[in-house]
Formats: C-alpha cells, structure tokens, sequence
C-alpha cells in the first residue's frame, strides 16, 4: 500500500491514468509508464530502475469485493494510476512492507529504498529493496518504521 504523507503533496505531483499493467501489481509498486505503447511495465534494467522516470501505483480501490485494503491487485490489462515520484522531492510517503523485498526485520531507520529491476531480481518485479547505490535519481529514506499496512515505513522521497 502508499498514501501520501500530506495532503498538499496530492496537488503536486503529476499522475498518469492512462496505461495498463502489464504484470499484476499492488499500491506501492514502481512502474515506468510509457504513453506512445499504452503500458506501465516494471523497471526491465538498472537503468531503467535509477531514471527518474520512477512512478509509484496509487489506484484508487474500486472493487467492492475487496473486503481488506491489503489484499487489492491491479490485473494485468488494468489501467494503472502512477505518480510521477520526482515530484515529491523532499516529501514524505508511507508505504507498507508487501511492497518492499527485504526483510522488515532488517530493515533500519536511516536505510534507503530503491526501486528493483526484473534482471537483478526477477522475482521482486516492481517493489522496492534496501540499497547504498548511489547511483539512483530517486529513493526513499526510512524516518520510521510504521503500523501501516499491518508493517510500514514513512519515508521521505529523495531525488538527484
């Protein structure tokens, strides 16, 4: 899951509603949206995953057979609502653990978050995992380890 930390940050940060997932994804997850094809695919390379062309999912839950927040999925073919990350420069966020690789336990204040790529971890397509690289132009550093989502951080979005 992810939800803003403030309400202004809403009114910033540019959003694209017009592609479909091309894997099942959950709030929280990067995509790098592509108009001319009509799709938002996961980071395919490291590259892809240090741009700053990052966007994070925020569907709204529409599917009333959705009993818990937790369990929401966009399908594949699903239009997709992703938010422009770069635009949050210095803002916080909260973003719950199942959108996250790594292990909560291990996971400290004062780690950051980088997006992972489907090569180096096919099996972590479109969360995000602890990293040092310096090399990503977008990231989330942990201020704190939350309740939200069962286990979250707040974050604030850092961007080069």
């Amino acid at each position: 899951m992810f939800k803003f930390g403030t309400i202004g940050a809403f009114k910033q940060v540019r959003n694209n509603p017009r592609t479909k997932a091309t894997s099942e994804l959950k709030n929280g997850y990067v995509v790098l949206p592509d108009n001319a094809t009509g799709l938002a695919p996961t980071a395919a390379t490291p590259v892809q995953a240090k741009s700053t062309d990052v966007h994070v999912v925020y569907n709204i839950i529409d599917k009333p057979e959705i009993r818990n927040s937790a369990d929401f999925k966009i399908e594949i073919g699903e239009h997709v609502r992703a938010f422009r990350l770069a635009d949050l420069a210095g803002l916080p966020v909260e973003l719950s653990y199942d959108a996250v690789k790594d292990d909560y336990a291990a996971i400290k204040v004062g780690d950051t978050l980088v997006p992972c790529d489907d090569t180096s971890d096919p099996t972590a397509k479109g969360k995000w995992k602890v990293s040092a690289d310096a090399d990503y132009k977008v990231s989330l550093k942990i201020l704190e380890k939350t309740t939200f989502g069962d286990k979250g951080f707040y974050v604030e979005v850092l961007v080069k």
